[in-house]
């Protein structure tokens, strides 16, 4: 299904009856990255949305960062009527969480965070210090050879976007956050390392940790039953 939210094109799926879940995804990913997890709570009105700019959904302005696409997840659960919510948010799905959970608590029941990136590991540095001062061409080049798995090769078209979104700190959210809130990690994780779920369970008052000994950053996407496991006995 298609909604129109601010301009945009915003593709979901809706499923089942119940309480309301939310499953937003991470840079990268989709709704169909999050699908097998969601099919797994048949007790509850699951939905699942394409992020502007990934599988159906339309792109963002050049500008976008988490605050604007956080404003985008908020106006569509009003647009669907969606109130008190459980979230789940995968990697930046969970920035867009933790943003919301602060900004706007009245949308939310509960909150679970699983490899959520909320500020750089490195602050100050670039992720490819090869390419900073080059022209965009020669940049393009270089990302081709020496960083073909890198997010900003992957998703040219959402560059500007994801350069921003590196460099943004959320940290001083996270005492604001005052939803029951679940963090589920991997322990192998090198895209969010443990280091941040510590800091996010020290910050978030009243948080629960749980870390998968070995998991890596694909956790929901390689391991949905452990994660239903788990969020079923959280909810």
């Amino acid at each position: 299904m298609f909604l129109d939210v601010e301009g945009k094109k915003i593709y979901y799926h809706k499923m089942g009856t119940g309480a309301p879940l939310l499953f937003v995804h991470g840079w990268g990913g989709s709704s169909a990255s999050l699908l097998p997890l969601a099919r797994l709570f048949t007790g509850h009105e699951t939905i699942v949305l394409d992020l502007p700019g990934f599988g159906k959904s339309d792109l963002p302005d050049p500008s976008w960062g988490v605050q604007e696409y956080a404003t985008l997840v908020n106006q569509f659960c009003l647009q669907l009527g969606l109130r008190n919510i459980t979230y789940f948010g995968h990697s930046f799905g969970g920035s867009l969480g933790i943003y919301l959970a602060s900004t706007k608590p009245d949308l939310f029941k509960k909150l679970i965070l699983c490899n959520s990136a909320f500020k750089r590991t490195a602050p100050g540095k670039s992720r490819y210090p090869l390419l900073k001062h080059l022209p965009t061409s020669m940049k393009k080049f270089l990302y081709r050879f020496f960083y073909p798995n890198s997010d900003s090769m992957k998703y040219p078209q959402l560059e500007t976007n994801f350069r921003r979104i590196i460099t943004e700190d959320i940290s001083h959210l996270l005492p604001m956050v005052k939803v029951p809130t679940l963090i589920l990690w991997g322990s192998a994780d090198k895209d969010t390392p443990t280091p941040m779920a510590q800091d996010l369970h020290e910050k978030i008052e009243g948080s629960t940790l749980k870390i998968f000994e070995g998991v890596t950053h694909g956790l929901p996407l390689k391991y949905p039953g452990l994660v239903y496991q788990e969020m079923i006995k959280f909810l």
